[in-house]
C-alpha cells in the first residue's frame, strides 16, 4: 500500500519559502509516497514554484484521515490538534504551545529564532526526526509557462519583459518593516530615467503605498497592487531583472528564484530572516532601537529606515542592473 504523508507548511508566504529546503528534503526521501499539502488557501498558487522534485504533490482543503505521517511546521496548538484528530500514525513537530501530548515525535528546537536563521529552524526538525537535510539554500523554480503568462500581462500594460523591475513596498507584518514611500519614489524615478519599466506589486490594501512610490513616474510603469493574483505576481517576479523590496514574502520568492534582489531591513534582523539566494544585497543600517521586531515604529523619523538613504538603494540597484 502506498504510504501517505502530509506536509503542513508555515502560515506566512516568506516562511513557506524559507521552509522549502526542508519540504524538499521530505519529498525527495519519500519518492514513492502520496504527498499531500494542507494549510493556507493560497498554497496551491505557490506549490508549482517550490521545486518539490520527485513528488506528486497535491493540496487538500481538509486534513485526510489516518495518514502515515504529518510534518507540522507551524508551532500552534491548533495544528497539532488537527493532526491528532485526523488519526495520523506519526505527528512530527516541535514541542511548543503546550502540545507535546498531541505529538508522537516532539522535539525541542535547537535553533534560537531570536538570533538564528529561520531556514535552519525548519531543517532542525527533520534532523531530530532522523531525515537527511541535503539542501541548505532555497531553490525555487518557475513553471514552464510562467514567462509566457508574464509577458502577456506586461504587454497588456505596454511594458517590455526585458526591462522589468518589480517593487514590493508593502509588508503585511506592519509598517515598521516598510521603507518610506517617498524614498522609494526617488529610487524609482532614477530607475525609470535609466529606461527600466517599473511594476509595483502588493495587495489592494497597499495600493496607496504603491501610488506614492510611483509619484514621479508618468509612463512605463504599472501599479499592480491589488490587480494580480498571487500566481500572476509570482510569474511577474520570475521574469524581473531586479526585485526591490522590504523584508517580505515576495523578497524570499525573488531571491529563491535567482532574481537579483535588493532589500531594506530595519525592524527585523537579517541574521534571522535574510533571503536565501546567490544574488542578494541586504541594506541594513540599524538604529539604536534595531531590531525592535515591532509591527509599527514609535520612534520619531523611523531611524532604522531613515539611515538607508535613497542613494544607497540606487547604488545597490545599479550594481545589479548595470552589468
Amino acid at each position: 500500500m502506498t504510504k501517505q504523508i502530509v506536509l503542513m507548511p508555515p502560515n506566512w508566504l516568506g516562511d513557506v519559502v524559507l521552509a522549502q529546503p526542508a519540504l524538499r528534503a521530505i519529498t525527495t526521501q519519500h519518492k514513492d509516497a502520496k504527498t499531500l499539502v494542507f494549510g493556507r488557501g493560497w498554497l496551491p498558487e505557490l506549490l508549482p514554484f517550490l521545486n518539490l522534485e520527485h513528488a506528486s504533490v497535491q493540496f487538500v482543503s481538509e486534513l485526510p484521515k489516518k495518514s502515515d505521517a504529518v510534518f507540522l511546521f507551524p508551532n500552534s496548538l491548533r495544528s497539532a490538534w488537527q493532526a491528532w484528530k485526523s488519526g495520523a500514525k506519526q505527528r512530527i513537530g516541535f514541542r511548543k504551545d503546550g502540545r507535546s501530548l498531541l505529538l508522537t515525535h516532539g522535539y525541542n528546537p535547537r535553533i534560537d529564532l531570536i538570533t538564528q536563521h529561520h531556514l535552519f529552524y525548519y531543517l532542525d526538525l527533520l534532523q531530530q526526526y532522523g531525515l537527511q537535510t541535503p539542501f541548505e539554500e532555497v531553490e525555487l523554480v518557475a513553471p514552464d509557462d510562467a514567462k509566457t503568462k508574464a509577458q502577456i500581462l506586461l504587454l497588456n500594460k505596454g511594458l517590455d519583459i526585458n526591462k522589468v523591475v518589480c517593487v514590493a513596498p508593502g509588508a503585511q507584518f506592519g509598517g515598521a518593516k516598510r521603507y518610506p514611500g517617498e524614498s522609494y519614489a526617488v529610487v524609482l524615478e532614477h530607475l525609470s530615467a535609466q529606461g527600466w519599466h517599473i511594476v509595483v506589486l502588493g495587495t489592494d490594501a497597499e495600493r496607496d503605498i504603491a501610488t506614492q512610490c510611483l509619484q514621479h513616474i508618468t509612463n512605463s510603469c504599472w501599479n499592480a497592487a491589488g490587480e494580480t493574483s498571487l500566481t500572476e505576481a509570482l510569474q511577474l517576479v520570475s521574469v524581473a531583472k531586479l526585485m526591490l523590496c522590504n523584508d517580505s514574502g515576495l523578497m524570499h520568492v525573488a531571491a529563491g528564484l535567482g532574481v537579483p534582489t535588493v532589500t531594506m531591513f530595519g525592524a527585523t534582523n537579517p541574521a534571522r530572516t535574510s533571503p536565501s539566494g546567490k544574488r542578494v544585497q541586504v541594506l541594513y543600517k540599524p538604529a539604536k532601537c534595531s531590531p525592535c521586531l515591532q509591527r509599527e515604529c514609535d520612534v520619531q523619523d523611523h531611524p532604522c529606515m531613515g539611515n538607508i538613504l535613497p542613494e544607497h538603494v540606487i547604488q545597490a540597484c545599479d550594481d545589479f542592473l548595470n552589468v
